[in-house]
């Protein structure tokens, strides 16, 4: 029975040291962290915000928007207090999206607005798709789209459906309002 113990307890300190894993904070741990920090705007989206028409979208698009269960967003509005802190947090979330388990899909660099979009997952199956966007007079946001079976090819097909207007984003529009203004 001791030999049970030991060897249970033994496990659960292993499980503890593999999870605190090298100390680099993942982006995950990062939204929680900061979700409570008043100079952070944090929201939970689902994807039936978005407002769809069905009937006009084909297979892949559908199987796409039905693959996208929420989006996390978490927003830092800058001020003119709040300067010094903006530039830190910037640079923490780019560190982060460094890491080389980030796949990247796409640069956005037009003049003072600059931006990423990275993913999390293989070729085959996307975990999560991460958007990331900075402006040096606004503030940053960074949004997570979490789902299910996402496929990258599906992805591409999803924001053509939103660009063709079949997916429309007044819903999501909505709630991000009045986080920059």
């Amino acid at each position: 029975m001791k030999n049970i113990k030991n060897t249970i307890a033994f496990l659960l300190l292993a499980v503890i040291l593999v999870a605190c894993g090298d100390g680099d904070p993942s982006l995950q741990e990062y939204f929680v962290t900061r979700g409570e920090n008043p100079n952070f705007i944090s929201l939970d989206i689902p994807s039936s915000i978005l407002d769809v028409n069905e009937t006009s979208l084909d297979d892949k698009q559908k199987e796409a928007y039905e693959s996208v269960r929420k989006l996390n967003v978490l927003a830092f509005k800058l001020n003119d207090a709040n300067k010094s802190e903006y530039e830190a947090e910037r640079n923490t979330v780019q560190d982060i999206l460094k890491d080389e388990k980030y796949e990247e899909l796409m640069v956005i660099n037009s003049g003072k607005n600059k931006g990423v979009v990275k993913f999390l997952g293989d070729d085959d199956s996307i975990d999560e798709v991460i958007l990331f966007g900075s402006d040096d007079e606004h503030g940053f946001a960074l949004v997570r789209v979490l789902g299910k079976k996402m496929k990258p090819e599906n992805m591409m097909t999803l924001v053509e459906a939103v660009e063709k207007g079949a997916v429309g984003t007044g819903g999501l529009e909505g709630q991000l309002k009045g986080i920059f203004n």
